[in-house]
């Protein structure tokens, strides 16, 4: 590195976060076109898939229903005024996609809480398996959907099971795929699927990173 350059930007006056779970991952994504399509730009919607959250609770133990088919978080910052009533306005896409339940921070602590889950998800990984292979590949938001439903089909197909966490706002996603390294056959359908995955991405007008 020979060189940064950076740019200093004021902290926010406010913040409003909660965790927001689905029984279907398609009313998952579809909240979130409902979000942006709306104008609302929060500081973070992150998805975790299923797989991801049976992770996190096998290892953390922090009560996130395994049943569940999604998990977001998402998070507003911004000024005070105002920011309460767009939280109002992302519950209530919540609410028309029929969400599961809604957790909202009440404070800073209980803020660090509901992301500890995905903060700490890849470290959890082990309880699912011996190794893994991170993938990023992105597409546009609208298309989210569609690739998930992609990924799970080539997971299906090659019988290599892949946990996906996203930057649900900007369409980037991390398809986790999980193997057995001493598994010749096991390694060699990892890769045929990773390539496919990220095939699904560029077909779906998307890119091999979003990052």
């Amino acid at each position: 590195v020979t060189g940064v350059t950076v740019r200093l930007v004021r902290k926010a006056d406010a913040v409003r976060t909660m965790l927001v779970i689905f029984n279907r991952l398609e009313d998952a994504t579809n909240t979130v076109m409902d979000i942006i399509g709306a104008g609302i730009v929060p500081a973070a919607m992150e998805l975790m898939d299923q797989v991801i959250v049976g992770a996190v609770e096998s290892g953390l133990k922090l009560g996130l229903p395994t049943d569940a088919e999604a998990i977001l978080i998402i998070e507003l910052d911004g000024v005070e005024a105002g920011l309460d009533e767009m939280m109002d306005k992302v519950v209530e896409f919540c609410d028309k996609n029929n969400v599961r339940e809604i957790k909202r921070a009440q404070t800073a602590e209980e803020r660090l809480a509901l992301w500890q889950g995905r903060k700490r998800s890849f470290g959890c990984i082990g309880k699912l398996s011996r190794a893994f292979v991170c993938e990023d590949g992105v597409v546009p938001r609208t298309r989210l959907s569609e690739i998930i439903r992609k990924i799970r089909a080539i997971s299906e197909k090659n019988n290599i099971r892949i946990a996906i966490i996203a930057h649900a706002g900007d369409g980037s996603l991390h398809p986790i795929l999980l193997y057995d390294e001493r598994d010749p056959d096991e390694i060699r359908r990892m890769i045929q699927s990773s390539e496919e995955t990220i095939e699904a991405c560029l077909d779906l007008d998307g890119s091999v990173t979003g990052e």
